[in-house]
């Protein structure tokens, strides 16, 4: 089991009247037995939650580590903050343009204009698969030499194969000359819950 709330409600801000970050439930096809993994595609949600305050996600997180162990999912959680008035906005814009399309049915849309809008927050995620903390600790001390001059690196998360560093911005070019094999994610989100049951 990997339990990040405490790492995670570090991260989490809300400073403007509707901010949220979304969380999902997630059943990925290579967590599941052999024989289970054709009844699915590779990524199924469960359920997702707008998440608008720490209160909210403590009130409902034994239910999202009861689904996690029930369906044998992950949860994850976006670290780049939305706010509820642009999705509300893009919806109607999206919306229009789908009707125009001959599209009537809807029922993904908020999902879809969500996934595509910018966030506010410029949070990247280094995904590193090692579990060698002192690895990690070697390309975190190198991210803080990049450009932009300042701290960098805003958490440290464990996930099943190694960590995901919560970063802000930097010069990925010389990063990936340094470290051709590690992966930055821009818009994915990090680890929250890995039940017992995916141990």
């Amino acid at each position: 089991m990997i339990d990040n709330i405490e790492h995670i409600k570090k991260l989490l801000n809300f400073e403007e009247k509707g901010d949220f970050y979304m969380l999902y439930v997630f059943k990925r096809k290579k967590d599941q037995p052999e024989g289970e993994r054709d009844n699915h595609q590779s990524v199924r949600t469960i359920k997702s939650y707008c998440v608008d305050s720490i209160e909210y996600l403590e009130k409902r997180y034994d239910e999202i580590k009861q689904l996690c162990e029930m369906f044998k999912a992950r949860a994850y959680i976006h670290v780049q903050k939305q706010n509820h008035r642009d999705v509300s906005l893009n919806m109607m814009v999206a919306l229009a343009q789908r009707i125009q399309d001959g599209n009537h049915k809807q029922q993904g849309l908020f999902d879809s204009v969500v996934g595509q809008l910018k966030t506010y927050e410029k949070r990247w995620i280094v995904d590193i698969d090692v579990s060698d903390y002192h690895a990690v600790y070697e390309v975190t001390k190198f991210i803080s030499t990049l450009k932009p001059e300042g701290p960098k690196v805003e958490s440290v998360i464990p996930t099943k194969n190694g960590y995901h560093l919560i970063t802000k911005r930097f010069d990925v070019k010389t990063f990936s000359e340094q470290y051709p094999d590690i992966d930055i994610q821009k818009k994915n989100p990090t680890l929250l819950y890995l039940p017992n049951s995916l141990d």
